[in-house]
């Protein structure tokens, strides 16, 4: 065995006679860089010897002509053969000729052509022998000396058998330069049959990376390309490829075949069911001069297309979180334990709820709070504020659009905030400002659990609970015809009412004791403490903008104080929201909303107690501040 380099590129030889073993080896040393030379003494042994060249990545394989044809029909890589030229064929007459004028030439499977010529050339007698395998080789051999040849002609294994049985044998010539061509011609095939193994792995690479199944036929329905996704889905059998076997009604009888050619056009986005189950095909024809020669066929299983979507939606939306928790809600009122209370229950529900409350009451950090204790909490929470967008432009935000669906439309559409929001919660904040338009539109969502994109004709189901919240009375604006009654009966299923601050003074205290904490944490400064008495000045006080008021009122007195409570900043500042006004209800009337309604232990007794305080203790004059008679401010002062 000798073995060099050309490229990275191995010549295997397998021959059966030692000259021509010597000529190639000399051949290698001088000229070519890579030759691997293998003697065999069978045609069974060669088949043998070419499979183990083969495994060992030999690149192409050159032999004689018989041994050349075995070799093909046996192994995948390119196997050329040595064939002798005229020049050749002439020395090798002439040698024989000094044997006798009777020459045999065993040939592999067919009668060789143009041996006139030769009998005439050298006025001889030529028989030929045509052999298949050792076996026949050897039978025809003995015929040779049977029908009295004088000499043989033939390659290595013929003279083996020739001097088996004593016959004179002549090995075809095949000279230093046939032979070096051969090498050449191999290596150049060689390089070839690289280039197109590199191409056909990187095809198949790609074919092999997707998930979808793809299968491609010939015009016979016959299967030539076959992906790891579609044998692993249709139970296609590795060993089978290339077989008529493969042909696809044998596997796919389902599938109109003949339909599909017939067609000549693609066939896109169908949905057919194969084996019980449900795809989304593509079928597209391969067409070669205009003339269809096969179809290229996709499928795609309904399930992934689903779980892609979702993939998707969730990249898309990623971000979305809900940040607050149940816990974040501070409190110790019984008003806000019983909303606490609720929202527990309703987080277990799959059903629509609706938020009523007044602005700064806390609706959004409700939702969130429920979207976290509820089977949701790892999909995405879309929250929007209805009234902040233009009818158009809310629409585009909710349900998205597609690509030139109008000027200006973003490029490849745009994913809404209910796809978005799909396996999530979304949160439809100030709802009661949507148009009628966009009324209609959601109300349609929450019927059919579908979204169609402006400028589309597809329905995209989704998965997403609503919440809703409305800072006016939507059975008021029902009424005054501002508001759908069907869209509000769909949303009116779960009711959770945020009470203002104004109706559970007594969590006032322990709210602005969390909100310094946080706002001065925000703000990178020490929080400070506020007395006692004016924590009460802050419950006595409406607050029509409820927490978030509260929250800018203590932020404005931590930036302007210097580490300590200041009391002129502070009557500064109060003074200052109380000339605002932005109440339109008066301390009386808020007290007998309360007060009068209100129960012993829900902050009353520290009310009365700051009202007679400011009256100077005058049960008259606290009771008309009060808005109720001196008899209920009695009758509560002496309750126990």
């Amino acid at each position: 065995m000798i073995i060099a380099h050309d490229s990275k590129l191995t010549v295997g030889a397998i021959l059966s006679s030692q000259e021509l073993i010597n000529t190639i080896s000399g051949l290698a040393r001088v000229k070519f860089d890579r030759v691997c030379v293998e003697f065999v003494c069978g045609l069974n042994e060669s088949i043998v010897m070419g499979k183990e060249m083969e495994s060992r990545g030999i690149d192409v394989i050159i032999s004689r002509r018989g041994t050349a044809e075995l070799l093909r029909e046996n192994l995948h890589i390119p196997v050329l053969a040595l064939m002798a030229n005229p020049l050749d064929i002439l020395i090798s007459m002439k040698r024989a000729v000094m044997f006798g004028k009777r020459i045999f030439i065993t040939t592999f499977r067919k009668q060789l052509t143009g041996m006139e010529v030769l009998e005439e050339i050298f006025n001889v007698s030529i028989m030929q022998g045509i052999y298949h395998d050792d076996t026949s080789l050897e039978q025809v051999i003995v015929d040779a000396r049977d029908k009295g040849a004088d000499v043989i002609i033939g390659g290595g294994i013929s003279m083996k058998y020739a001097h088996k049985y004593g016959c004179k044998g002549v090995e075809l010539y095949i000279s230093e330069e046939t032979i070096a061509f051969a090498i050449e011609d191999a290596l150049s095939v060689a390089r070839l049959y690289r280039q197109e193994q590199e191409k056909s792995k990187r095809y198949e690479c790609i074919i092999d990376s997707t998930a979808d199944a793809i299968i491609s036929v010939n015009r016979f329905g016959i299967m030539t390309t076959i992906n790891r996704a579609a044998k692993d889905l249709f139970n296609i059998e590795d060993d089978h490829s290339g077989t008529d076997k493969h042909a696809l009604i044998d596997y796919l009888p389902q599938l109109n075949f003949r339909k599909i050619f017939d067609a000549k056009q693609p066939m896109l986005n169908k949905l057919e069911k194969i084996k019980g189950e449900l795809f989304l095909t593509n079928h597209i024809p391969i067409s070669i001069n205009s003339e269809i020669v096969g179809i290229v066929s996709i499928f795609r299983h309904t399930a992934t297309v689903i779980k892609d979507e979702n993939e998707v939606r969730r990249n898309f939306a990623k971000g979305f979180v809900a940040h607050y928790t149940i816990d974040d809600i501070i409190h110790a009122s019984p008003v806000m334990r019983d909303v606490v209370r609720k929202a527990k229950r309703y987080a277990s529900s799959n059903s629509t709820i609706l938020i009523n409350g007044e602005t700064g009451t806390g609706k959004e950090i409700i939702a969130q709070s429920i979207h976290n204790m509820g089977r949701r909490a790892k999909g995405p929470f879309v929250s929007i504020n209805c009234a902040a967008l233009p009818e158009q432009l809310l629409e585009n935000e909710l349900f998205g659009h597609e690509e030139g669906a109008f000027t200006g439309s973003r490029k490849g559409g745009k994913i809404g905030l209910f796809e978005l929001a799909h396996n999530g919660t979304i949160f439809l904040d100030e709802i009661a400002s949507t148009s009628p338009s966009v009324q209609a539109s959601l109300l349609r969502v929450l019927q059919e659990k579908k979204v169609m994109r402006i400028g589309s004709d597809r329905l995209i189901p989704i998965d997403v609970r609503v919440l809703a919240a409305s800072n006016k009375d939507l059975i008021e604006e029902v009424r005054s015809g501002r508001f759908r009654d069907d869209l509000f009966f769909r949303l009116n299923v779960l009711i959770i009412n945020m009470p203002p601050i104004r109706e559970r003074i007594e969590d006032i205290a322990i709210i602005a004791a969390d909100l310094m904490k946080r706002i001065s944490e925000k703000c990178g400064l020490e929080p400070i403490s506020i007395p006692e008495n004016y924590i009460r000045k802050l419950m006595r006080y409406e607050w029509p903008g409820n927490v978030r008021q509260l929250e800018n009122f203590l932020e404005r007195l931590l930036l302007l104080s210097d580490s300590v409570f200041d009391p002129g900043i502070f009557h500064e500042l109060f003074q200052e929201i109380e000339t605002y006004n932005l109440s339109r209800r008066s301390l009386p009337e808020r007290m007998v909303g309360h007060v009068g309604r209100g129960k012993k232990g829900d902050g009353q007794e520290t009310l009365i107690a700051e009202v007679l305080l400011d009256a100077k203790f005058c049960r008259k004059k606290a009771a008309q501040m009060l808005g109720i008679s001196r008899t209920t401010l009695w009758r509560k002062m002496k309750t126990p």
